[in-house]
């Protein structure tokens, strides 16, 4: 069974990596390290920062003075996340790749995704950034340009990403400022979405946990949060595996396929992944109390 469907891993692989992506846009606003090498679960990576420098006249110090007061790399602890699908071999075998890639891919990209949101999730709190706009139930235009002026002040690096839950992101969409903008109203309306906007790169969380702060949303620069990604050393004895990887952004995904003792066919897809906290002065957050 384990060679029924020589292709299966490759395009399942293929699959799952191409609908994470569109889950996960919100990483390519992070520095990041993400890698197709098989590594251990729980290695440690160092994530390069984009630091904020002031250049000075070279002096009686000569050149061992520092300028850049910043942190500069950032150590991420990689977690071994996956997923697994159980089938009957009939069905595998009957149905081939349009049922595993119905049943399998939409389920996996989900509960990865997530799992790799939760990761980011957990960072936003006030324990690791201090910056916070209260903005209460809703969000303006106005507010959007003053979370702007935090992070100009801070000198973080761009481009500035921001992030909000459904409620606040829907709640901009209905901002009066915003709809009557020339050139900018029209197309929110039919897309429901806005890209770039104060600056910033839009994304919607629907997931975003407002943990015991109420936050609703978060405004930085990719200097901020730090991520990782690798793939994990996976070999199982008679299954088939595969990894794809994305070409812009390294990321990767591995799938393996077979039948287990129980006769059941399993179908995995799995990374490594992990975050932290870069420069704390970066990012401010959005809280509804």
């Amino acid at each position: 069974m384990a060679n029924s469907i020589t292709a299966a891993p490759a395009v399942l692989a293929e699959a799952v990596l191409e609908s994470i992506k569109g889950k996960l846009p919100v990483l390519s606003s992070f520095s990041s390290i993400f890698s197709a090498l098989e590594s251990q679960a729980g290695i440690a990576v160092q994530v390069p920062l984009i630091g904020v420098s002031t250049a000075t006249e070279f002096g009686a110090s000569g050149y061992a003075t520092q300028d850049d007061a910043t942190v500069t790399a950032a150590t991420v602890t990689l977690k071994h996340f996956k997923v697994v699908s159980k089938f009957t071999p009939l069905n595998v075998k009957s149905y081939g790749m349009p049922m595993l890639i119905n049943s399998f891919v939409p389920t996996a990209a989900n509960a990865i995704a997530e799992k790799c949101l939760a990761e980011i999730g957990g960072l936003i709190t006030t324990a690791n950034y201090a910056s916070t706009t209260n903005t209460g139930a809703a969000l303006s235009y106005a507010e959007l340009v003053t979370a702007k002026g935090v992070l100009d002040t801070a000198k973080a690096p761009g481009p500035y990403a921001l992030v909000l839950n459904s409620a606040y992101l829907n709640g901009l969409l209905a901002d009066s400022s915003i709809i009557a903008a020339a050139g900018l109203g029209a197309g929110v309306i039919t897309s429901g979405k806005f890209g770039t906007l104060a600056g910033m790169n839009v994304n919607q969380w629907t997931s975003l946990p407002t943990n015991s702060e109420s936050l609703a949303g978060f405004a930085c620069g990719p200097d901020a949060i730090a991520c990782a990604a690798s793939v994990p050393l996976s070999e199982i004895p008679g299954y088939d595996s595969a990894i794809a990887t994305d070409p812009q952004t390294g990321l990767s995904i591995q799938v393996l396929m077979g039948q287990d003792s129980s006769g059941f066919y399993n179908v995995i897809a799995t990374l490594l992944f992990g975050a932290s906290v870069g420069r704390a002065t970066s990012l401010t957050k959005f809280t509804t109390a």
